[in-house]
């Protein structure tokens, strides 16, 4: 239930970048409730969950510097819990933020290292698409 809330709010918020909030408010604030609850429930578990979406939620209101730090978390979090496969997706949503927002050469840094960890938990295809994709 906690991968299907932030994967929700993760797919919310993404769009709600690209095409306006309207539409997607209602599942971004109901997400990031349900995942604000699982954290107080299971902080080892959650916390770099809910790091990694309020680090979208603060580059969907314009706080690069805040979305900056929550990014750093999530991926600190991650690392230190051992979950290679969100380890790996918080680096990858990190360098896309460093990208749009302009910082290429950080962005080129944190695809690479998203890839490594994509390889290293054996998502192979998954870093070849990013590789295609961004490198």
């Amino acid at each position: 239930v906690c991968n299907h809330a932030i994967y929700s709010g993760l797919a919310a918020l993404a769009l709600a970048r690209k095409g306006g909030q309207g539409g997607w408010a209602d599942t971004i604030e109901n997400t990031m409730q349900q995942m604000e609850a699982w954290t107080s429930s299971s902080e080892w578990n959650c916390q770099h969950k809910l790091e990694l979406m309020k680090a979208e939620l603060e580059y969907l209101s314009g706080n690069f510097s805040g979305a900056t730090k929550c990014y750093e978390r999530a991926k600190d979090l991650a690392g230190k819990h051992r979950f290679v496969h969100e380890e790996a997706l918080a680096y990858e949503r990190a360098a896309i933020f460093n990208l749009e927002t302009g910082n290429h050469k950080m962005a080129s840094s944190l695809f690479e290292k998203s890839c490594h960890l994509y390889d290293l938990w054996g998502a192979c295809a998954k870093a070849a698409h990013v590789r295609e994709l961004y490198l």
